[in-house]
């Protein structure tokens, strides 16, 4: 269950606020997570058919209830974001509209998921669970396993100079046949993939007895969707479509790259 301390870790949140909660308004609060992270797919739903159909009206009353739904659990900085975007769907080009709320939906799908990790998770802030480590340990050697071509070539451009050594895989059993004599330092796992999904492909490299951490590309913030992905072993999640940003804070919370010395 979500407590104090849990909800604290969340940075999208606003600790301030959490903070000045007595026991019975924490309790209802996270039943009110609970109501956000079941409901936020079909409110993305919404939003994302409003933008298909070009329906400036639906968009705004879709935004409004998922603004309204970020205040009440203490997501100030989104909602803040979100009330942006409402004052602004007039005035701005359709394109430019388009993007910055795809990227918005994004953000609130990594707070939903981050939420349910953060719930799915056992131990106290004293013993972190096993997986999740507290601060990044050592390593350069990425594993990227996708079955679309264009999501590794993002992922490779994105990480050069980086520090980070990248191998890209198209399937899993290619990713299974690699393993066989390399060791990476972290997994970067689509889990939508056919013949063997991300699902399976994380339970085999568990069963091979390699312990890095698995990262699972995702759209889907879908409660079931998301308790399969960590029951599977996946430690964190990178929200499509990928960015830079993301793509290094989320990799940079468990390995810390390698870097070349500098030559004199």
């Amino acid at each position: 269950m979500l407590d104090r301390e849990r909800l604290l870790r969340i940075s999208e949140l606003d600790g301030a606020g959490i903070n000045r909660l007595s026991d019975s308004e924490l309790d209802a609060l996270t039943t009110t997570v609970n109501a956000f992270i079941d409901g936020f797919p079909v409110q993305e739903e919404g939003v994302k058919n409003a933008l298909k159909n070009k329906d400036l009206g639906a968009l705004g009353k879709s935004l409004a209830v998922v603004n309204t739904v970020l205040r009440s659990i203490y997501a100030e900085k989104l909602a803040g974001t979100c009330e942006y975007t409402l004052a602004s769907i007039a005035d701005v080009q359709y394109d430019d509209l388009e993007a910055f709320v795809v990227e918005f939906l994004k953000a609130v799908s990594a707070l939903s998921i981050d939420l349910q990790m953060a719930d799915y998770k056992e131990g106290s802030a004293d013993e972190p669970s096993e997986g999740a480590p507290q601060q990044s340990k050592p390593g350069n050697a990425i594993l990227a396993v996708d079955d679309r071509h264009f999501f590794l070539t993002a992922i490779k451009t994105m990480l050069q100079g980086t520090g980070y050594k990248v191998t890209c895989i198209n399937s899993g059993a290619a990713a299974l046949n690699y393993l066989k004599n390399h060791r990476p330092d972290l997994f970067i796992v689509d889990i939508e993939m056919p013949e063997m999904d991300g699902y399976e492909l994380a339970g085999k490299i568990k069963e091979a007895g390699h312990k890095a951490p698995v990262i699972f590309l995702t759209g889907n913030a879908r409660k079931d969707y998301v308790v399969k992905a960590m029951q599977s072993g996946a430690v964190d999640f990178i929200i499509k479509p990928v960015t830079k940003d993301q793509l290094l804070e989320r990799i940079g919370k468990h390995l810390a790259p390698e870097l070349p010395e500098e030559q004199s």
